[in-house]
């Protein structure tokens, strides 16, 4: 009888991170057998070599790519399968390998394909809502998972650590334990601050005497460039896949500004973070932690969640003068502490 498992989350950046406690939580349940995740290829080698995950599996967006990892599931002979993605194409695959027990989460046309649900979300009322980890923690219980913390966590593969090293030296970067990474696009438009109001908070750092190394994704690079233009000092990251990005930030000494998926990778390594939030809910992507702080919009219609907005004033009303004072005050009362990083300092 086969002992494997397969979990699939398939994107994007900051869901893979935030999926994390859930295959924790997988792998912890079920001792001795083995941990099968599924994501798309780009992510993959950010969860190679990740305790408790015996393989991962890379699978490219395409109709052949998708039919190929079904077989070879389906030769694998799961005992379970974990759908926690819940789009078309995880649910099939989830279904297609023929596992005895396929759970995903209740949605309008993929419940069908599942022999057990539960519910996508379960907000504790009161305007609250429940962290995205958490969400996806419940799915993982309900698959006989452990009881482990609703919290992303990583371990710096040795890798992800040399490609990371890599990456600084090349944006020069000379003292990781003393540089703020600041990430000033956002996955949606309407959750990027404006560029003007990144480069104030930039200087103002820089003037505080932090080195301060500007972070985006793919197709972002025009962005960073703009930025360090308006900011001299500012240094640009340039990391080739997500396991460059992932060594590059687990050093740092924080990470601040819009919510995004290198904000999810700070968190699961451990560096504290401070983020505004418009037509998003902080209760959503911020784990219970006074390490993470946040600055959100005041505006009645906050928590949209929109991606576009014929009146987008959310994020430009978060003035950067103010956003510089909020992120030097909790950079002073929980940034990691230079010592504590420096192993000259240890020596």
């Amino acid at each position: 009888m086969s002992r494997a498992l397969v979990a699939l989350r398939l994107r994007a950046l900051g869901d893979v991170v935030l999926a994390t406690a859930a295959f924790r939580s997988l792998a912890s349940g079920h001792p001795g057998a083995e941990l099968h995740v599924v994501t798309e290829r780009r992510f993959a080698p950010l969860l190679e070599g990740q305790e408790g995950i015996a393989r991962v599996w890379p699978l490219e967006r395409t109709a052949g790519a998708t039919l190929a990892l079904a077989l070879a599931l389906r030769r694998l002979a799961p005992a379970l399968a974990v759908d926690l993605f819940g789009n078309g194409r995880s649910a099939v695959l989830a279904r297609a390998s023929g596992a005895r027990r396929v759970l995903g989460f209740d949605l309008r046309g993929r419940r069908a394909l599942y022999h057990a649900t539960v519910p996508r979300v379960a907000h504790p009322g009161g305007g609250r809502r429940e962290y995205a980890a958490a969400s996806l923690l419940r799915l993982a219980r309900a698959a006989g998972g452990a009881d482990v913390p609703a919290r992303p966590h990583l371990r710096l593969t040795e890798r992800a650590r040399l490609a990371g090293e890599a990456a600084l030296a090349a944006a020069g970067v000379a003292e990781p334990a003393r540089t703020v990474a600041l990430v000033p696009a956002g996955s949606w438009p309407t959750k990027t601050w404006p560029l003007s109001h990144a480069a104030m908070l930039a200087r103002a750092l820089l003037g505080a005497g932090h080195a301060v190394l500007a972070v985006g994704g793919p197709g972002e690079e025009g962005v960073l460039a703009r930025l360090a233009a308006l900011a001299p000092g500012v240094r640009t990251l340039r990391a080739p896949d997500v396991a460059a990005l992932a060594g590059a930030l687990a050093p740092l000494r924080a990470l601040v500004g819009t919510d995004s998926g290198p904000r999810h990778l700070a968190v699961a390594f451990g560096l504290p973070t401070f983020t505004w939030f418009g037509p998003a809910h902080p209760d959503a992507w911020t784990p219970d932690d006074p390490r993470h702080g946040f600055w959100r919009t005041d505006l009645p219609c906050r928590a949209c969640e929109r991606t576009v907005c014929p009146h987008w004033n959310c994020l430009p009303a978060l003035a950067p003068e103010r956003a510089a004072a909020l992120v030097l005050d909790h950079l002073g009362r929980h940034g990691r502490p230079t010592v504590d990083l420096d192993p000259a300092a240890r020596s």
